[in-house]
C-alpha cells in the first residue's frame, strides 16, 4: 500500500519515533542488538499493520453508518478477520452487562428491597 499513504513520508523515514520504537524492541531479552536497517523495517511493518487494522475497522463503523471508529469496531474487525487471531484476548468482543427492557425474563418476578434492606444483607448469602 504504498500509494494509499495519507500522511506524506519520506523515503526511508517513518511515523513512528525511532527512540520508542528501539526501547520497545530493547524489552526483548531475546534481541541483543538491532540495526538501523531493522529499526526502520519493523517501524514501517508497524505502521503497515495499524493502517491495515484500522481500514478494516473503518469498514464496520460505515456498516454502522457512522465515520467514527469506536472499540466496538475494532473488535469486530479482529474477531471476523482470521490474521487477526493473535488480537482476540487482547480486544475481546464488547459484552452486554444487562439484558435490554425488551429481552427481560418477566416469568420470575424480582422481589424489590429497599436501600436498608441491601446494606443489611450480605453479599455472599443467597436467597
Amino acid at each position: 500500500m504504498p500509494g494509499s499513504e495519507t500522511a506524506t513520508t519520506a523515503s526511508g523515514s517513518s511515523m513512528l519515533p525511532a527512540a520508542r520504537v528501539r526501547r520497545i524492541i530493547k524489552e526483548d531479552k531475546d534481541i541483543f542488538a538491532c540495526g538501523a536497517e531493522s529499526l526502520f523495517l519493523i517501524s514501517r511493518a508497524t505502521e503497515y499493520f495499524i493502517d491495515s487494522i484500522v481500514r478494516e475497522s473503518y469498514e464496520f463503523s460505515r456498516l454502522d453508518k457512522r465515520k467514527t471508529v469506536q472499540y466496538k469496531d475494532m473488535a469486530k474487525a479482529i474477531q471476523s478477520i482470521e490474521q487477526y487471531d493473535f488480537l482476540a484476548d487482547t480486544i475481546p468482543p464488547t459484552v452486554m452487562l444487562k439484558k435490554p427492557a425488551a429481552e427481560k425474563d418477566t416469568t420470575t418476578p424480582q422481589k424489590k428491597t429497599t436501600p436498608a434492606e441491601n446494606q443489611d444483607s450480605a453479599p455472599d448469602q443467597q436467597e
